[in-house]
């Protein structure tokens, strides 16, 4: 019998998601990406982890060494994270999966995924353009209201964008920085493998190279420093006459349940986090396997929301725990970064287990088989001694 989900959403998030479910269902699904093409997707250049490469790879034959799939998304290769003045030294921070991701500008992924998933996958993969105007998930169902027009899926993954409101969500207190300015670095520039965290006097930068541009993205907290202020440090950090590209406000969430009745929640509507390390594409490739677990009967609807929420959780911790050791600045925003950081970090019980887990495992030399904490064992060492906190 056809079974038929749907993903609604053409940004990264749904372009992943609808990447991953026609790879690995199988031929009795009809996979369906349904978007408004009115809709504006959010893009400014992404950084992304080698999760994001290998979902590339077996949904759309996308491969790292063909001229022409770089081209096409305007991609550059990526070999970790640069953080530059968080210590004396730079440290090139690791991926959080994988040896090699790349940079994409996000504007092109749609137009590349459909092309592929058309040719590659014809028996599942089909689209459905318009506005989606009510979703409710019934007991045996999912009803979709599109243009006006009621439509049946057996399941349905909500990658719209943010939420329309915040009942049902945790904001998240994992970051001192909650808003960023963009400015797009036209060619020539160094290229350089890796994604730019620049700590500046307010906060950082993060520098993604793209081959037609660079774009950085300056965040800082707006209690403690005015737009204007802001504006000029980035427009000194970067050396440039005038900072052209626009500005994001952002408040760090979760959802508390991503999986209700037959409907999954991803991308925005399931978090956002701050761009530290590119967690975002991370997690949203986690939250498609969740719901691939649920819907193919391998876990059940509590055991994928707890399975969300632990790993966001712990990707929170990760992003404070980077916060807590300052940077080469000793600036108000800093020492207030590090303050809160330390204070949320007492909190976590998990956290400290874990790290009293690889202090056990590392004095026997066996840290390689210690448990994964949103990060593998062998990451947490490197990041560790290069940040000199020397946790284990």
């Amino acid at each position: 019998m056809e079974k038929k989900l749907a993903v609604i959403g053409a940004g990264t998030a749904g372009i992943l998601t609808l990447t991953h479910f026609c790879t690995w269902l199988d031929n009795s699904w009809k996979v369906y990406s349904i978007h408004d093409p009115r809709k504006k997707i959010l893009g400014i250049g992404e950084s992304t982890n080698g999760g994001f490469v290998n979902v590339l790879q077996l949904g759309l034959d996308f491969a790292l060494g063909h001229a022409a799939d770089m081209a096409f998304l305007d991609a550059t290769l990526k070999f970790g994270s640069l953080f530059h003045n968080w210590r004396k030294e730079d440290m090139l921070n690791p991926l959080l999966d994988g040896s090699c991701a790349v940079h994409f500008n996000n504007f092109k992924f749609r137009e590349f995924a459909y092309g592929r998933l058309e040719r590659l996958w014809p028996h599942k993969f089909r689209v459905l353009e318009g506005e989606v105007q009510k979703l409710k998930s019934l007991p045996d169902r999912v009803s979709a209201v599109i243009d006006g027009q009621e439509h049946e899926f057996d399941y349905v993954m909500d990658c719209m964008g943010f939420p329309d409101d915040f009942a049902g969500y945790t904001m998240s207190d994992c970051t001192p920085v909650n808003r960023c300015l963009i400015h797009n670095q036209k060619p020539p520039y160094e290229f350089k493998p890796y994604t730019d965290h620049i700590a500046h006097k307010h906060g950082w930068m993060f520098g993604v190279p793209l081959q037609s541009r660079k774009t950085y993205g300056y965040l800082f907290n707006d209690n403690m420093i005015s737009k204007e202020a802001a504006l000029e440090d980035m427009r000194q950090e970067l050396g440039v006459e005038k900072i052209e590209g626009g500005e994001y406000l952002f408040k760090c969430y979760y959802a508390n349940s991503i999986l209700e009745g037959r409907i999954c929640k991803n991308g925005n509507k399931a978090l956002f986090f701050e761009p530290l390390v590119a967690n975002s594409i991370f997690l949203y490739i986690f939250t498609a396997r969740q719901f691939y677990d649920f819907i193919t009967g391998t876990a059940d609807e509590a055991a994928s929301n707890a399975a969300f929420v632990k790993m966001v959780q712990q990707m929170e911790d990760l992003i404070t725990y980077y916060y807590q050791g300052g940077s080469i600045h000793d600036t108000e925003f800093w020492r207030f970064a590090s303050q809160k950081s330390k204070k949320r970090l007492e909190t976590r019980e998990p956290f400290h287990q874990l790290m009293a887990t690889y202090r056990d495992l590392r004095s026997r030399g066996l840290l390689q088989h210690g448990p994964a904490y949103a990060l593998a064992p062998h990451n947490w060492r490197l990041i560790d001694d290069g940040l000199g906190y020397h946790s284990f």
